[in-house]
């Protein structure tokens, strides 16, 4: 039997051109993002899908290697349409590999990968990403938990029609601008129907990641998952970077 090949994935497109609006906001917090992870110390190799040239050298720049997917940093229009540059790398990462993992910018290593981190994935469904809640209705389609759907920083997959999948929905729903929303589409049409929580749990909420913003599991639940990924919101990458160029390394514990 061939071995099979897994990979970590990430992601970079956009324009460090604010123009007053939110979401070139975004890719600016991407930056320290990006510096604060090459002092990740449990780092694990990962490929990274890059639109545009600019990005492509800042990234070359902070020592990570990248494919340049489309010379252009914006394919997808940012108003509307953003994040199907991240459903194009999950459909870049699924040709280079058999199994992925994907991983937002802000989600960085706290810890060193167990050594059966993907055999305990592959005991799950083939698509995997934390449950999550939102303030408002995002799965309009069902008639109960509209506000729950799948967390797109960590994703696991495992079988290649998936991206296709998914983008299908998104070009052919009122998906539209959410990755997310796509996802939880697919998750419900592969199991003919929303299947609650606790099915959720078992069959697509994946270990060694939590979210603490928005969770919907308790606590209890939540710690008996063995976590070596964790989400830094702006304020953490901010402090832990200041820590960095200070010299204090007091607070620099949590991610190794």
């Amino acid at each position: 039997m061939a071995s099979v090949r897994s990979g970590f994935i990430r992601v970079l497109w956009g324009t460090l051109d604010h123009q007053g609006r939110r979401y070139y906001l975004r890719r600016s917090k991407i930056e320290n993002d990006v510096k604060l992870l090459t002092h990740c110390k449990y780092n694990e190799p990962f490929t990274t899908y890059v639109f545009g040239e600019d990005n492509y050298k800042f990234l070359e720049d902070q020592g990570i290697s990248a494919k340049l997917v489309d010379k252009r940093d914006i394919v997808w229009d940012l108003d509307t349409q953003q994040f199907r540059h991240k459903l194009e790398a999950f459909r870049l990462g699924m040709q280079d590999f058999d199994e992925i993992v994907f991983l937002d910018w802000d989600e960085l290593p706290i810890a060193p990968l167990p050594d059966d981190f993907w055999d305990v994935l592959r005991k799950k469904a083939s698509i995997q990403a934390i449950l999550r809640m939102y303030h408002r209705r995002k799965a309009t389609w069902r008639k109960i938990n509209q506000r729950m759907i799948p967390c797109a920083s960590f994703v696991y997959i495992g079988d290649k029609k998936i991206p296709d999948d998914i983008i299908k929905i998104w070009e052919t729903t009122s998906s539209g601008f959410s990755e997310e929303v796509a996802m939880a589409r697919y998750i419900d049409e592969i199991n003919s129907g929303w299947i609650g929580t606790d099915r959720y749990w078992n069959m697509h909420e994946p270990d060694f990641f939590v979210l603490n913003e928005a969770q919907i599991y308790p606590k209890e639940k939540l710690d008996t998952k063995r976590i070596c990924f964790d989400h830094f919101n702006h304020h953490a990458v901010t402090r832990e970077l200041k820590g960095i160029q200070n010299g204090n390394l007091k607070d620099w514990q949590k991610i190794g």
